[in-house]
């Protein structure tokens, strides 16, 4: 499990762990990211399953507009993109 920090901004977020992982996203209030910052999620060929947590601003998935944690398969990659003080919305392929 890995919480991103501030130097990850534009940065891929990789699981070499082979395993199942959880990234999550720090509060607005722990790591002050500016909007428009992105964060992308690589989960390749053989990982386990990436869960995409938020501690407690929005995480919106994109197109649904459902919120809150999401989970990455394997062979996925999405993007979240601040667009908002505690907000994010995040898109991607095998992303649910």
């Amino acid at each position: 499990s890995y919480t991103a920090v501030r130097s990850d901004s534009g940065k891929q977020l990789y699981n070499g762990s082979g395993g199942a992982v959880t990234f999550t996203i720090p509060a607005n209030a722990s790591v002050g990211y500016p909007i428009g910052t992105t964060l992308t999620f690589v989960n390749p060929v053989g990982a386990g399953s990436v869960t995409i947590a938020i501690s407690s601003d929005t995480l919106i998935l994109s197109p649904s507009g459902a919120t809150g944690t999401r989970t990455l398969a394997p062979i996925g990659l999405a993007t979240a993109v601040k667009i908002d003080t505690t907000t994010w919305m995040i898109s991607g392929t095998n992303l649910t």
